[in-house]
């Protein structure tokens, strides 16, 4: 498979927050998505995606939908920078950047074990659990790859024995979110055909699951693109930059009716602009 460069950034795309297993190693990017190893690699007119090793098949479509290839890139991103300077100044300054439509199941406890995290530690946590209950699929160039763990797997996984690395108090949310799920037969996917409030709502539901974490399940695996993750970075940016008050309920209000259907999009290149530019855009300090 193949994608255009002047679409896709890996850097943009991996390095913004959204996803905790892609990693740099040399010239490519390694990432485990849908119990496949998959390597990407730049050959000059674009990136080369590569399945290296698999303990299933998985299906170009599969990888097309991870990436959003579907998504129409170049409307979304004339939208968002006719809105105003900040967005001009961020989807310029990083285009390439994907959002990834991640398996629900696997966003969903990766965001559980993102709270009051940092990125280094989230994804150490989300690779040490890999390794612990997930399936070995191979070794590429070396290093051994795992499949994220099954949700049936979690379920009967003690509190000890999912407090791996840096997890600490969260192995309970893991816990009981896994066995939930478990028990009631949920099938997240269908919250794809909720509607935004509802679809949240019912994530808010499992332990440890609030507003942001909600957002991120959202938005990351849901197919809710109007979701607008809101952190410490968010809030700065939206103070600073659209004179939000510092309110939970004038944030929320603000990106609803501002940003609309392309919320998601937003706020991943605002966001990303604001972690990498700490003084701001367009001259803000």
């Amino acid at each position: 498979m193949f994608l255009k460069s002047n679409g896709f950034s890996p850097i943009f795309t991996f390095e913004c927050g959204q996803c905790f297993r892609w990693k740099k190693i040399g010239s490519q990017y390694i990432g485990v998505v849908k119990g496949a190893v998959i390597s990407i690699e730049e050959n000059g007119l674009g990136y080369d995606i590569k399945i290296e090793q698999a303990i299933a098949q998985v299906s170009d479509n599969a990888i097309a939908h991870y990436f959003d290839e579907s998504a129409d890139y170049s409307r979304i991103l004339k939208v968002l920078s006719e809105k105003d300077d900040y967005l001009k100044t961020s989807t310029e300054a990083y285009r390439g950047l994907r959002l990834l439509n991640q398996d629900p199941f696997e966003a969903l406890i990766t965001f559980i074990i993102s709270a009051n995290n940092n990125i280094p530690k989230i994804k150490m946590s989300v690779e040490a659990l890999s390794q612990r209950f997930g399936t070995y699929i191979g070794d590429h160039n070396g290093q051994p790859y795992y499949s994220f763990p099954t949700v049936e797997t979690l379920a009967k996984a003690s509190l000890e024995d999912l407090n791996v690395k840096g997890i600490g108090y969260r192995a309970k949310a893991v816990s009981l979110t896994a066995k939930r799920i478990v028990d009631e037969q949920i099938d997240l996917s269908t919250y794809q055909q909720y509607n935004y409030t509802d679809a949240k709502a019912e994530l808010m539901k499992f332990y440890g699951v609030g507003d942001k974490v909600a957002d991120c399940v959202l938005l990351f695996s849901l197919n809710h693109k109007e979701a607008f993750p809101i952190d410490t970075w968010v809030k700065k940016m939206l103070q600073t930059f659209y004179n939000v008050e510092d309110q939970t309920r004038a944030y929320q209000a603000f990106v609803e009716e501002y940003f609309t259907e392309y919320g998601g999009y937003a706020q991943q290149f605002l966001f990303y602009y604001m972690r990498e530019n700490k003084n701001g855009i367009g001259g803000e300090k």
